[in-house]
């Protein structure tokens, strides 16, 4: 099991006393947001059972900074500016970022096979996926066929070798896009170790997080652990994600069964993911810690380089990459869980510009659950994060909406 105990971490605030209410600053212009934060927390429940971040980030500058709740309800925790909220399933933006620095160092290109990098992949009949199929979910390989249980999960070089002995789903419903909690990540970082030499959490930490100052963390390590939220559910949030029931032969029951009770990453025991050993672990596709600042910074750093003139140095991505990764390359209804995703060539979820195109016109980043969201906003140079500890069955994107409007405003004014 991969834990990074040994890995630098980046100087940390110590931990701050919070009282109850809403805490942080807003840049002129933008105070409206702090009401549209305030009343997507009271939806959420009361402060003392949940907690939650909103950060903006414009030119480089934070214009939004707010936090409220609880970040631990066992422990009494206040949620602090500096609370590491786990993203899930919305990891995936990071992740995907992650192998796209690759590519723009020359390591790797996202149209040839996995094979080309990890031979033994290719293996029943898998020699043609690439990693572009892997990172917008079209792979055929959105779960697994062995029985897992949540240790398992745990050690990724494990779930990479299981990988090497798996046939593409068969199932027609595999054939677009088909969102997988769990098997891209392990995908995508076996294809980094094998290409850098690092595990995932150590290459991001020393070529975006650490660089960048982004408090933002595939795993944690112990010192990290009193500033990590505990995730709880409210009481519609698992609905969607029933364990069917169906006897043998009921395909439905076994592909939703596959790809997402195998396990669920989302147990009835939300306490899973607070345990120490997950939290140490790393989890490729749902591991992602990070604070709201340092979300929104990555999203801010991404939307820059996004439209940066060509040949510019960028600060993270080149322009030909961006632009690459974020050129449109398929949209599709998930036939398991509903919704329609659209994906960029580098596995960017590529996000609808709702009521302020002016803002958010070719908008990327990635959804995550219950209500979690991180957007990049290259016509506003903006990124935005907004998480939160207590998972509901509301959409997060409507705070992001409020807060386009305020930007959409101040860009009004300049």
């Amino acid at each position: 099991m991969t834990t990074s105990l040994v890995r630098q971490v980046l100087s940390r605030p110590r931990p701050r006393t919070a009282a109850a209410g809403v805490h942080g600053t807003t840049a002129p212009g933008f105070a409206s947001v702090r009401h549209y934060f305030e009343r997507a927390c009271q939806d959420a429940g009361p402060p003392g059972s949940q907690g939650a971040a909103l950060s903006v980030v414009r030119d480089g500058e934070v214009v939004v900074d707010l936090w409220q709740g609880t970040a631990d309800p066992v422990t009494g925790a206040p949620w602090t500016g500096d609370t590491l909220a786990p993203v899930l399933t919305g990891s995936h933006g990071v992740l995907a970022t992650a192998v796209l620095l690759l590519a723009d160092m020359g390591a790797l290109a996202l149209d040839r096979p996995v094979a080309d990098y990890w031979p033994e992949f290719a293996m029943r009949g898998k020699g043609a996926v690439t990693l572009r199929d892997v990172l917008t979910f079209t792979a055929r390989l959105p779960g697994m066929a062995a029985d897992l249980g949540q240790r398992d999960v745990e050690d990724p070089h494990m779930m990479a070798a299981l990988l090497e002995l798996h046939s593409l789903e068969d199932d027609p419903r595999a054939g677009g896009v088909l969102h997988g909690p769990w098997t891209a990540g392990w995908i995508a970082a076996e294809v980094i170790r094998r290409v850098d030499g690092r595990d995932l959490d150590l290459f991001f930490l020393e070529e975006i997080a650490g660089p960048l100052g982004l408090d933002v963390h595939f795993g944690l390590v112990p010192d990290q652990l009193p500033h990590a939220a505990r995730i709880s559910y409210d009481a519609d949030f698992r609905a969607r994600f029933p364990a069917l029931e169906g006897g043998p032969g009921d395909s439905g029951a076994d592909l939703f069964g596959r790809v997402w009770n195998n396990p669920s990453p989302f147990p009835a025991d939300a306490g899973v993911w607070s345990e120490s050993r997950r939290r140490y672990a790393v989890v490729p596709s749902l591991g992602v810690y990070a604070s709201a600042r340092g979300l929104a910074r990555l999203q801010g750093i991404l939307a820059a380089d996004a439209v940066r003139a060509p040949g510019e140095e960028p600060l993270l991505l080149s322009r030909r990459t961006l632009d690459q990764a974020r050129n449109f390359w398929i949209e599709g209804l998930d036939p398991l869980l509903g919704g329609v995703s659209a994906y960029g060539e580098g596995g960017l979820q590529l996000l609808d510009e709702g009521l302020h195109p002016d803002v958010r016109s070719g908008a990327f980043g990635h959804q995550g659950p219950g209500g979690v969201s991180y957007q990049s906003w290259p016509q506003a140079r903006t990124g935005a994060a907004w998480v939160r500890s207590r998972l509901t069955a509301a959409p997060g994107a409507r705070v992001l909406d409020e807060v386009a409007g305020a930007v959409a405003g101040a860009l009004r004014t300049v």
